[in-house]
């Protein structure tokens, strides 16, 4: 019975979504329409074995593209079909568990816990699963197309943090494929039997294998298009596998690092200790990236980050924010629950609209920053910016 009534519960607020406040009240789509469609590359390189596939590697693969008009026959996807699995497909198994798993991680990063306060979340009469199956049901602004030819727009490759998944910026993949971009996103984690999803058993860890998946998903954005420009974008972990993966790489454009959580320390052995392959390469080899960098860290005052003072890149541009940030914030999925609270009150409403203020200011940075490497503007230098949710 509670979960027929959730379904209704569903039902009714996706008939209502139209007006109510949406997503995209807040951000403010360009002009083309937004195709997704999603892909399984597998790497012969590299072998996996859980949950009864055992086989080459697999990266789930999904793709944002820019549509110049869209019919009437065409339906908006629903958030949850980003994650929805193929039931005739070999990697049934493993794409059921890889769900699991972002559902406890979305629950536990983005529903459970006030945002504001860190204290667990109450929803009267609902709980995590309801508040995740009802975000599930959001409406968004990409139409399931598979590409029909190769274009020119210029590429963007996706990472994602730890733990996370290939649709965690889901909304700044439609923000920029209807700016004339290609989003490409991967999960670049697989599970596991019996160990914390994102890590892998030693008997199956590879050498450099992080950085040769993700050099394998760039080559095959630069597939899609017949444009030389490919930028990197990174969260986190995902920020901090741009930093060992593409010093001396000519065919990036420009890369933006949306918080590897380094910019807060300052102990260089501390920083060693915990992340030893970004200090190897800024610190000890001095690694040169031949592109310009876009830093976003929430540090609470405008400057250079401590740790980056020493990169070696054409151009570095510090993005801060002094307002209560999260480090998941630079997310989408974090603010979704915000457009519950006409439905259900969210106890950190007001935080998680300020957050979503910024969070879209990012992504107009971001745009900015991609417009001037792409005219081939001030990329030379240094440079300190500051955000706010005004």
């Amino acid at each position: 019975m509670k979960k027929t009534l959730i379904t209704i519960i569903a039902f009714i607020y996706c008939l209502a979504s139209w007006g109510q406040t949406s997503l995209y009240d807040y951000l403010k789509l360009g002009k083309f329409k937004v195709g997704f469609t999603d892909t399984i590359i597998l790497d012969k390189t590299l072998q996996y074995n859980a949950f009864g596939y055992n086989g080459t590697k697999p990266y789930f693969v999904q793709v944002w593209y820019p549509l110049k008009q869209i019919s009437k026959k065409d339906s908006f996807l629903y958030f949850k079909d980003f994650y929805s699995v193929t039931k005739t497909s070999i990697f049934k198994s493993v794409q059921e568990q890889s769900k699991k798993h972002h559902q406890e991680i979305i629950i536990r990063d983005c529903i459970s816990e006030n945002a504001e306060t860190g204290n667990p979340n109450q929803f009267d009469g609902y709980t995590f699963e309801d508040i995740f199956n009802l975000i599930g049901n959001m409406q968004t602004r990409s139409v399931l197309k598979p590409v029909s030819k190769k274009s020119d727009y210029p590429v963007i490759v996706y990472h994602h943090g730890s733990q996370s998944n290939s649709f965690e910026n889901f909304a700044m993949a439609e923000y920029f494929a209807s700016k004339g971009f290609i989003f490409v996103s991967a999960n670049f984690h697989l599970p596991y039997e019996n160990i914390s999803y994102g890590l892998r058993p030693f008997s199956q860890i590879v050498k450099n294998e992080e950085e040769k998946s993700l050099n394998t998903i760039l080559e095959f954005a630069k597939s899609l298009s017949k444009s030389s420009t490919v930028f990197f974008v990174g969260h986190s972990f995902g920020a901090q596998m741009g930093f060992r993966t593409l010093d001396q790489n000519k065919n990036i454009s420009g890369m933006v690092s949306l918080e590897t959580t380094i910019e807060f320390k300052k102990d260089y052995e501390k920083i060693k200790e915990l992340w030893s392959e970004v200090f190897q390469k800024v610190v000890q080899e001095k690694a040169l990236y031949p592109f310009p960098i876009l830093l976003c860290a929430a540090t609470g005052k405008k400057g250079a980050f401590d740790f980056f003072k020493i990169l070696n890149a054409k151009k570095i541009t510090y993005v801060s924010t002094i307002e209560q940030f999260n480090h998941n914030a630079y997310t989408s999925i974090f603010h979704l629950r915000y457009f519950l609270d006409s439905k259900i009150p969210q106890p950190d409403k007001a935080l998680l609209e300020k957050s979503l203020k910024i969070y879209v200011k990012h992504l107009e940075t971001i745009s900015v920053f991609f417009d001037e490497v792409l005219k081939k503007k001030s990329n030379k230098g240094e440079e300190m910016l500051f955000i706010d949710a005004q």
